[in-house]
């Protein structure tokens, strides 16, 4: 085997909360994360022995871009050499996971084309980013501590019959710059985990979902305001996903999506999804 192409799913936020923050300058996250049926195609190859190129759509990415960074550790545990190129359809600043999606891609890909270990898959996951565990592995998953302690989370199948339409007005904030200014909000409303889980296996969606981030992604990031307001004419149950700037409302059947859809003119990104 010489290449391998992967789907690099992006993933949306039911639940986010920010328990507290960690000696190692993270946060202590607590999450109810899906994977839905949009995502980036990376193709790996084999290639020689100190070579490595990243091509994002066409172009070289810098060594800051976060696959960049994990196939070079690939690179240096296996002692390959390796040729990826990158076609990006998860928006950018959407908190969709986009970059996390791409580590994770080029781990799935390493695992079938170089034969690296789950440990060390998770190992690399876990010095590139707080969520790649996650996405490698992907479904309805509780995911806490930085995003790598992951728990499937029962009776939530009905789910995957809905449709959801995620709309993003324009690139929000860096996740840092919304984790930064929410460390100075203090005192903000709260959900607990117990209770989204409750509310979504009862179709009450509009009661279950939540974000901590909301406040602190709008204040960088005003259009997510209104970009609430356009999906919650269609329906009650919206939600931001991440750290913004996307958000998505849930629906019972594809028609009335379709209706929200096309209503989102002049939308940065917009795309109707199901949970895979």
């Amino acid at each position: 085997m010489e290449k391998v192409t992967v789907l690099a799913n992006a993933k949306l936020n039911l639940y986010l909360d920010v328990a507290g923050t960690r000696a190692d300058g993270y946060h202590d996250l607590d999450m109810l994360m899906v994977t839905v049926n949009c995502g980036d195609v990376i193709t790996v190859r084999k290639a020689e022995s100190g070579f490595l190129s990243v091509k994002m759509d066409g172009a070289e990415t810098g060594e800051e871009n976060t696959a960049y960074r994990t196939a070079r550790l690939v690179c240096d545990l296996t002692g390959s050499g390796l040729d990826i190129t990158i076609a990006k359809k998860i928006p950018i600043g959407a908190g969709m996971g986009g970059s996390s999606a791409d580590s994770a891609g080029v781990l799935n890909a390493a695992k079938k084309l170089l034969g690296i270990s789950d440990s060390a898959a998770n190992e690399i996951a876990l010095q590139v980013g707080s969520d790649v565990v996650y996405m490698m592995r992907g479904g309805i998953m509780r995911a806490r501590g930085r995003g790598e302690i992951l728990t499937p989370v029962e009776g939530l199948e009905s789910l995957r019959s809905k449709f959801f339409v995620v709309a993003q007005k324009c690139m929000g904030a860096t996740t840092a710059k919304v984790f930064s200014h929410f460390d100075t909000l203090g005192m903000q409303p709260k959900n607990s985990f117990d209770k989204t889980v409750s509310s979504l296996k009862t179709g009450r969606y509009e009661e279950g979902l939540y974000n901590a981030l909301f406040l602190s992604a709008t204040y960088h990031c005003p259009s997510i305001v209104a970009t609430m307001f356009d999906l919650k004419n269609f329906s009650s149950a919206a939600c931001m996903t991440g750290s913004g700037s996307a958000c998505f409302a849930i629906f019972d059947d594809f028609a009335r999506a379709k209706e929200c859809y096309e209503s989102l003119q002049l939308y940065k990104y917009k795309n109707i999804v199901h949970i895979v």
